[in-house]
């Protein structure tokens, strides 16, 4: 079972990450919300930003099923999720910021 903050983290993603970026106004209103129904602290959610980082960093699920299993449905998520990938590397400590000020 995934700790609860990063399942709060990967439906903000879902939800505010797109188009390679997140909006971190959304972001953060969306925490704003759930954290005044559900007391979360700053550091777990800190921490859920990193662990989804870090599974997006090392998950390649859509080349699996490109190589692997002559899947190709998956390659436009492939290229999708790297941008946004690219753009939470390079502003991570502004993501977690968004998390945790919510």
């Amino acid at each position: 079972m995934r700790p609860y903050v990063e399942e709060v983290v990967r439906t903000a993603q879902v939800q505010f990450g797109v188009g390679g970026v997140f909006d971190l106004a959304r972001v953060s209103a969306f925490v704003e919300g759930y954290r005044s129904a559900v007391p979360l602290k700053p550091s777990a959610l800190v921490d859920g930003v990193r662990r989804l980082w870090w599974k997006r960093m090392t998950d390649f699920w859509q080349l699996e099923f490109h190589y692997d299993r002559g899947d190709l449905s998956f390659d436009e998520l492939f290229t999708a999720d790297e941008a946004l990938l690219r753009w939470w590397t390079d502003r991570l400590d502004q993501v977690e910021d968004a998390f945790a000020a919510g």
